[in-house]
């Protein structure tokens, strides 16, 4: 195999360009975004200190993140690798030369966990606080004792997943309700299950995504393929809706 394609294809990662925060080193670590994180490496005496720039408090930031969630991911991963974290950005020191490769490697990783962490962290909260919205409409139309929290069903590959909600009554149609958040990790998550305990014949469960935040169109179609999306002010009519006709 001719290896050179790969090299070019490499080459943008190994370009250092000066700038004011010093040298600026494009890396493989991503952050939520797909965006490659940035590392700065600036002379300090007789060694060097390296700094991720802010980017992972930027990266939380662009999803809404807020200040204490990022602060506490950042430190909790600058730990991790033995860095620190300074005036909103992790930052990490080489005594020589042969120890800044590893320092960059080492802010690079710590800067895209954090900020994944937060966005993952904040993520679950959303959900969650969703899921507490979508319980009380449920409680109030078909009744707690019909609503089952953390509902698991087995889907067709084996796997099992466990729904926000199931509604199970007599002779009745199983509905499956998960929330989804404008993300992509709850997009993905979200479509698989469904799309795993989906059946060809429509023998399967009812499938409903309730969702408050708009979801962009290109997720909003993902997911219908595999679900009905109900926004969260409609549920209550939905669910109105539903128990009627049944």
């Amino acid at each position: 195999m001719d290896c050179r394609s790969i090299k070019d294809a490499l080459a943008r990662f190994h370009d250092v360009v000066d700038t004011v925060d010093g040298c600026r080193v494009l890396t493989h670590c991503l952050y939520p975004s797909f965006d490659p994180v940035e590392v700065y490496v600036v002379r300090l005496g007789d060694g060097f200190r390296v700094h991720d720039g802010g980017g992972a408090e930027r990266a939380a930031w662009t999803h809404g993140r807020t200040d204490n969630l990022i602060g506490k991911m950042m430190r909790r991963h600058a730990t991790r690798y033995n860095l620190a974290v300074r005036d909103g950005a992790i930052v990490g020191e080489a005594p020589s030369i042969e120890w800044v490769a590893s320092a960059i490697l080492s802010v690079a990783n710590a800067s895209a966990a954090a900020a994944v962490a937060a966005v993952d962290r904040a993520v679950a909260v959303a959900e969650d606080e969703l899921a507490d919205a979508v319980f009380g409409v449920l409680r109030r139309r078909v009744g707690e004792q019909h609503v089952t929290r953390e509902y698991a069903v087995s889907g067709n590959s084996g796997r099992t997943y466990h729904f926000d909600f199931g509604i199970v009554r007599p002779n009745r149609k199983l509905i499956l309700i998960d929330t989804v958040v404008p993300h992509h990790s709850s997009i993905s998550h979200k479509y698989v299950a469904f799309s795993d305990v989906a059946t060809d014949n429509n023998s399967g469960p009812d499938r409903w995504a309730v969702f408050d935040k708009p979801l962009s169109q290109d997720n909003a179609s993902l997911m219908r393929q595999v679900a009905d999306l109900v926004p969260v002010n409609r549920l209550d009519d939905a669910m109105a809706r539903e128990v009627h006709l049944n």
